[in-house]
Order: structure tokens, then C-alpha cells, then sequence
């Protein structure tokens, strides 16, 4: 099991990384839609903004349980 999770782990870390990129440009598309609207040249709206933020949760939280798993085991 450990094994398999090492050589998990460079595709969990990236994976979370672009995760939290996404998560957070939702998250300022939801706050300041007024701002990222523009930016995105119209893409990202508020309601768009608030699906991605709203649809990434449960990918998001199991991507972070397997990466703080995958921290622990490596230190023992």
C-alpha cells in the first residue's frame, strides 16, 4: 500500500495544486465578479464562478486527505 502511494504521489500533488489554483480563482469570481468577468474576457461569470467553487469541493477535500495521508506515511 505504501508503495502505491509513493508512486502516487507526484500526480496527488499536482493534481491539489491545480485544484487549489482553480479554487481559488472561482472563489475571487464569486467575490469580485466584476473584476475576474473582464479578465476571463467574459468566460468566468459569477454563477460560473459559483458551480466551479461549489462542484470542486468534494474532489478538493479528497484530494487533500489522500496528500496529508500520503505526508504521514512517507515519515514513518
Amino acid at each position: 500500500m505504501k508503495a502505491f502511494l509513493v508512486k502516487l504521489q507526484p500526480y496527488v500533488h499536482w493534481l491539489l495544486l491545480i485544484f487549489i489554483i482553480i479554487y481559488i480563482i472561482s472563489g475571487l469570481g464569486i467575490l469580485y465578479f466584476q473584476i475576474i468577468q473582464p479578465l476571463s474576457f467574459g468566460l468566468l461569470s459569477k454563477a460560473l464562478s459559483y458551480k466551479i467553487h461549489l462542484y470542486l469541493l468534494i474532489p478538493f477535500a479528497v484530494l487533500l486527505i489522500l496528500h496529508i495521508i500520503i505526508v504521514l506515511m512517507k515519515r514513518r
